[in-house]
Order: C-alpha cells, then sequence, then structure tokens
C-alpha cells in the first residue's frame, strides 16, 4: 500500500515538473519573437534614380535603416541620385534592417597620385589605395629592379607623381622583373706567342679564371719566366663556358718550328686518314685511350 502511494506521488510531481518546464519553454520563444521580430517582413522597394531624400523617406516608413556612401561620382546621375543599393528591390527582409545605399557625389571628386617611383611593389599600392586610387593592371618589364615601380600609366599615358586623378580611378603600374639569367659563354681569346703571365692576365680579362698549364720539358725558374704558349685548349674565338677550364702548353722552344712540326703532323695524320679507314668502333677506342701530358711544372 505504501509502494504505490509513493508511486503515486513520483508520477504527480513528474507531471507537474514537465507542465512547469512546457510553459517556460513557450515563454522563452514568444520572448525571442519578439525581440528578433519573427515573421515581421518588409520588401525592400526600388530607390535607383530616386534621390536621396527620397530613398531616406521611404525608408523610415517602412522601418528600415540606411548606411549611405558617397564616395563615387558618376557625370550621367544628378548630385545624390541614388547609383545602387543593398539588398536588392523586392528582396524580403525583417523590419530595423540596414539598407545599404551608393548615392552620387555632389562634385566631381579628385586626388593625387603619390610619389611610388622606385618604391617597393607592396608599399606603392598600400600608398594608392590610401589616396582612392585603384590599381587596374600591373605589367612587368625586364629590369634590374625586381618588384620596383618604374612607371605609372593612365589611359594609356605615363604620368608623373603629384598628378591630378579622378576619385577611385584606375591606373596601371610599370614594374621590373629583374634580371634574366646570364649567358656564361663567351669566345675564347687567343693567348698563343704570351708568356704565362701575360696569357693568365688576359684569360682572365675575360673571366676566364680556371687555367691549366703545362710545360713541354721540366724547366728551371729562369728559363720558366721566358716560355711562351705554342697550343691551347679551347682554340682561339671558339665559344666557352666560363666556369670550365682553359688548356696551355707552354714551351722555350722556337714558336716557328714547333707551328711547322704541328702542321706537318696534321697534313701527315690527314692523309693516313684517307688510306686507311679505321672503324667507327676501334676509332673511339683510340681516342679513349689518349691521355694528356703529364703535369710537370705548374
Amino acid at each position: 500500500m505504501k509502494y504505490s502511494k509513493y508511486c503515486l506521488i513520483l508520477l504527480l510531481n513528474l507531471l507537474i515538473a514537465i507542465f512547469i518546464l512546457y510553459k517556460i519553454t513557450s515563454l522563452a520563444l514568444k520572448w525571442v519573437d519578439i525581440y528578433t521580430k519573427h515573421g515581421s517582413y518588409v520588401i525592400v522597394p526600388n530607390l535607383r534614380y530616386l534621390t536621396l531624400n527620397q530613398s531616406i523617406s521611404i525608408l523610415k516608413k517602412l522601418g528600415l535603416k540606411y548606411d549611405v556612401d558617397t564616395s563615387h561620382y558618376d557625370p550621367s546621375f544628378k548630385p545624390y541620385q541614388v547609383l545602387s543599393f543593398f539588398p536588392e528591390a523586392g528582396d524580403p527582409v525583417k523590419v530595423g534592417r540596414y539598407i545599404y545605399i551608393q548615392a552620387n557625389a555632389k562634385k566631381f571628386q579628385t586626388t593625387v597620385l603619390p610619389n611610388i617611383i622606385n618604391k617597393n611593389k607592396r608599399i606603392a599600392i598600400k600608398l594608392l589605395h590610401a589616396n582612392h586610387i585603384l590599381v587596374k593592371d600591373i605589367k612587368y618589364v625586364n629590369d634590374l629592379s625586381k618588384d620596383t615601380v618604374l612607371k605609372v600609366v593612365y589611359k594609356g599615358k605615363i604620368i608623373p607623381s603629384g598628378s591630378i586623378l579622378p576619385h577611385q580611378d584606375g591606373i596601371t603600374l610599370i614594374i621590373g622583373k629583374g634580371s634574366e639569367k646570364k649567358n656564361y659563354s663567351y669566345p675564347v681569346p687567343n693567348v698563343t706567342g704570351m708568356s704565362l703571365s701575360n696569357a693568365t692576365y688576359t684569360l682572365k680579362e675575360k673571366l676566364f679564371n680556371i687555367i691549366n698549364f703545362y710545360y713541354e720539358d721540366p724547366l728551371d725558374d729562369t728559363s720558366a719566366t721566358k716560355a711562351k704558349v705554342y697550343r691551347q685548349e679551347p682554340t682561339p674565338g671558339k665559344i666557352q663556358d666560363k666556369k670550365k677550364p682553359i688548356y696551355l702548353w707552354l714551351t722555350t722552344k722556337p714558336l716557328d718550328r714547333l707551328i711547322k712540326t704541328s702542321e706537318s703532323n696534321k697534313d701527315d695524320s690527314k692523309k693516313n686518314m684517307k688510306k686507311e679507314k679505321i672503324p667507327i668502333n676501334e676509332e673511339m677506342d683510340e681516342q679513349k685511350t689518349k691521355t694528356k701530358p703529364p703535369v710537370l711544372d705548374k
């Protein structure tokens, strides 16, 4: 008997708690609807071509707020005539919603082009935006100054700093894109017949800094200064990468005799090549076995 009595009391308390929770929830939803004006919508009217005073009067009657921007100028519109607005006409909005209106300025507004020549691209764009000047295009040209403003173009003409421009009008920036990759291949100068010091100076003057030289015979310090270049590789006039080495051979013997001997050897080798045809594979093997003269002194 007591058990059933306790169950009945517990059930009644539970029902009372559910009823109270329901009432609190319904009251909260009603308060939210009142606070957010739920269900109270109005249709945005068409304000285009109306004057600013007419637009404000209509919005006030509908219970709408407004925010006006008069920074733009269009000569085809009258002063303070509505150019555009948002939300658009026909959109349903809640009462108290802001309508953003862009009205025509009273006068033709201008601004002064700041000095952005030789300034970094990012700094120049910030200065232009601060002066209400838009950048409609950026063109890059070959120039050593990378990301630096070189010229300012407006309507196809280069304009200097301090020029008067229409407010919010666009310009074109001419910016350097830096130096291109340099070509390090140049013709090798002729140093045949020069001493080692003169040959080295001539080659390094042309930026050929890696020079390997060989003497024909062992020389002492005195005779080494009298040695002349009688052969060089690559040959004079050949295009060579400046990062690759230049090879020089020197001797104290008369250069005329060496030149004649080398020319006769070339003629004999050409005759032998005509008489005997060497297979390609054998010729390649012979070239592989050839070695450069040993380094006797540097």
